[in-house]
């Protein structure tokens, strides 16, 4: 299998499914490593870290390395993530990752530029984008229910299943992931207006994310004035934001943000007419 000359995952990944034409959607993940010169995955003990890699230098052959007790869905993705550096032949070939390398999708230095890399590579490997998007149709419009699902159909975690989906998405919406409410970080759809929430901001006293506590369970919706989750511009009338959100274990929260573009055009037309009649009454 001829993957040196591929610099990117989206090369090395069009490449590696012309030999993979009929993937399931549970990717099997370890046969695909063994492929490609990964010799067997061990137990990471290091501190801190999640995952590792340890190969020659060559990179002909190697070993991926994942802590003890991640649950299968998250082991998978370190996994992929981990084949990820292996493959990419600018990343080196000895590696320990962090939690928060798996978050990464920054470029602003060489470091996060190649996590950010070993993560696509892992999500389009894990759940790739003709696949994926057609399960996404199928499911319909933005609803935390559909990530659920598509978490279990894939095999992956919950929050690799949200950003690959917001990423994906022909709707306008956005996940925000939080602990003991506290933002964690935030990612959008490329039609949703910027967040106005950070690392470290503390979720909104008014979401429902903040008071909700049915852990395992998703919420209805709940609509909001936009400026509570999106930078809104002076002058420009914000959007009506519809919040829903997914309660998970040890203070773990997923906030799905919707925007219904067809709704807010008709509300656009509408604040226009009211103004134009307006003048003329004056």
């Amino acid at each position: 299998m001829d993957l040196a000359d591929c610099g990117s995952p989206e090369r090395l990944l069009e490449v590696l499914f012309r030999y993979y034409s009929d993937l399931p959607r549970r990717v099997p993940i370890e046969t695909i490593a063994a492929d490609v010169g990964i010799l067997e995955f061990r137990t990471l003990e290091a501190d801190g870290f999640i995952g590792g890699l340890v190969a020659d230098p060559e990179k002909n052959s190697g070993i991926i390395l994942v802590k003890d007790g991640l649950p299968e869905k998250r082991r998978r993705y370190t996994q992929g993530h981990e084949l990820g550096h292996f493959l990419i032949p600018s990343h080196g070939y000895q590696r320990q990752c962090r939690k928060q390398d798996l978050e990464e999708n920054s470029r602003t230095t060489a470091y996060q530029r190649q996590e950010a890399e070993a993560n696509r590579f892992s999500a389009g490997l894990l759940m790739p984008k003709p696949m994926f998007v057609k399960d996404m149709d199928v499911l319909g419009t933005a609803d935390a229910s559909h990530i659920r699902r598509l978490s279990d159909l894939y095999n992956v975690s919950m929050e690799a299943v949200a950003n690959r989906y917001v990423e994906l998405a022909s709707d306008s919406c956005a996940v925000i992931f939080s602990r003991d409410g506290t933002v964690r970080y935030g990612r959008a759809s490329r039609s949703f207006p910027p967040l106005a929430l950070r690392k470290g901001s503390p979720l909104p006293e008014r979401s429902l994310t903040r008071r909700y506590a049915q852990v395992g369970s998703t919420s209805s919706w709940a609509e909001h004035h936009g400026g509570m989750w999106v930078e809104v511009q002076p002058g420009v009338r914000a959007p009506t934001v519809l919040e829903q959100a997914v309660c998970q274990a040890n203070g773990f929260k997923v906030t799905l943000l919707y925007i219904d573009d067809e709704e807010e055009e008709e509300r656009g037309e509408a604040d226009d007419l009211s103004a134009r009649w307006s003048a003329r009454l004056r």
